[in-house]
């Protein structure tokens, strides 16, 4: 439930700095409304047209958010560039189908101007469907990804339905739904009013192919997920693809792992019989077996997968696990090890979000703070500062920001923090935090997350 927050605001106002305006919120009650207005105001600040796009976006997911789904699309007009105003058309567009509203969210998709390989429009097309097949409209769900003129992403939106359909509990509708994938290319009603002639239409059983096996191995891991192991390895072994079905049992034996059935999970993976196909249920058993506390066993096998795998990710997982467990000395040991540099950065975040969660700021800071990459960086801090927002530590959100960032940047993470603070239901702080922004760009989106909490 959203928060009641009606107060006068120059009650939060007062005691701001004399010198800082940008404190002031000329409106008698705080409610969604002002803090449209407060975003809207902000933007008209904006000198560039690239920085008032990304404001006009986030004014217009929270009119969707909010339902206002009319006030958003106009707002979209406001945006100069054809693929950002795509961008913004796309999150109203999946709020409209969240509701229902499948025929506005699609014609409002189908209208978009993006033709980038990976679309927003291709997207939210896929979105679409996914939301309509979990409500058991299936039919309508593939009418939904027929403009998709890439035949493989089609098939690849087409396997999605599937998946979404054996989320909904319904596996045999799932199993027909995925089995579609081929028989529903161009065999349609609607196949000419939107499909385009290509290349690799002579390709395209191919592709129809490739995406029913990766379908079936999605629907075999959420049947793992769900308890039925037996119905995953029928599904797994039915996949006649070897990748594919190498693919589908090193995903049971993952989900086996993360439920603590490291031996189950071990046999499932002996199953596999192609070469590196047991990839990611190694770590994944690496990972489940840290996850239960056995970190002698998790590091035998997490540097084995590093030896023969170059994957530094199980020994990430293990540092993490080991900081979890209050083992920071062992975890930066752990992370020591890690000789490939993504892996490297994937620990470094984690240990250093799990030393701030601990109270100890200063170096969780240190160590996030140690990437070669500035936006590596900057991702860790905002990670950590937006996580002890969220858990009521405000104070120490703030300071670890204030520490770390210059001012663009330091009014990019306090944006984080008021998002951080208005979900946690903290809207009083939230408000505080708001008034302190000073870049308009960020001004107004702090604003605009605000607006859909406020109501």
């Amino acid at each position: 439930m959203k928060p009641s927050f009606v107060f006068v605001a120059a009650l939060l106002c007062a005691g701001s700095p004399a010198d800082a305006s940008d404190h002031y919120l000329d409106c008698a009650i705080l409610n969604a409304e002002c803090f449209l207005d407060e975003a809207r105001n902000a933007t008209s600040q904006i000198n560039r047209q690239l920085l008032r796009n990304e404001a006009h976006i986030a004014i217009a997911s929270a009119l969707a958010g909010l339902g206002d789904f009319d006030n958003a699309i106009k707002e979209t007009h406001l945006i100069d560039n054809p693929i950002t105003r795509a961008d913004a058309e796309g999150i109203i567009a999946v709020a409209l189908a969240k509701v229902g509203e499948f025929d506005a969210a699609f014609d409002l998709t189908i209208n978009m101007v993006d033709a980038r390989n990976q679309s927003t429009k291709v997207k939210t097309l896929e979105a679409l469907a996914v939301e309509q097949a979990l409500i058991g409209e299936i039919d309508a769900a593939f009418d939904t990804v027929l403009p998709i003129d890439n035949p493989f992403r089609r098939s690849q939106a087409q396997a999605a339905i599937a998946t979404a359909v054996a989320r909904s509990g319904e596996l045999t509708t799932a199993m027909r739904t995925a089995a579609r994938i081929g028989m529903d290319y161009w065999f349609t009603p609607k196949a000419g009013q939107y499909k385009v002639a290509s290349g690799l239409v002579a390709r395209h059983g191919e592709f129809d192919q490739y995406w029913f096996y990766e379908a079936l191995v999605d629907i075999a891991r959420h049947e793992a997920a769900n308890g039925d192991i037996v119905s995953a390895e029928q599904i797994a072994r039915s996949i006649p693809d070897l990748a594919a079905r190498a693919r589908a049992l090193s995903g049971i034996a993952s989900v086996q792992a993360a439920k603590g059935d490291i031996d189950a999970a071990v046999t499932t993976a002996r199953r596999i019989d192609t070469a590196y196909g047991d990839h990611e249920a190694m770590v994944a058993i690496a990972d489940g077996m840290a996850a239960r506390g056995d970190f002698d066993d998790a590091y035998d096998m997490a540097t084995a997968v590093q030896a023969a795998y170059g994957d530094g990710a199980a020994l990430a997982s293990l540092a993490i696990r080991q900081a979890k467990a209050r083992e920071f000395d062992a975890s930066l040991s752990t992370m020591a090890e890690i000789e490939i540099i993504e892996d490297l950065e994937v620990a470094r975040a984690g240990i250093a979000k799990e030393m701030a969660r601990d109270g100890q700021t200063d170096l969780a800071l240190d160590i996030a703070s140690q990437s070669l990459d500035r936006n590596t960086r900057f991702d860790a801090v905002q990670a950590i500062v937006t996580m002890l927002a969220g858990e009521g530590k405000a104070d120490s959100a703030i300071e670890m920001a204030s520490a770390f960032a210059v001012r663009t940047d330091l009014d990019e993470l306090l944006s984080a923090i008021v998002n951080a603070l208005a979900a946690a239901g903290d809207m009083t702080r939230a408000l505080e935090t708001a008034l302190d922004i000073k870049d308009p760009m960020f001004r107004a989106i702090a604003f605009s997350g605000l607006a859909v909490f406020a109501d």
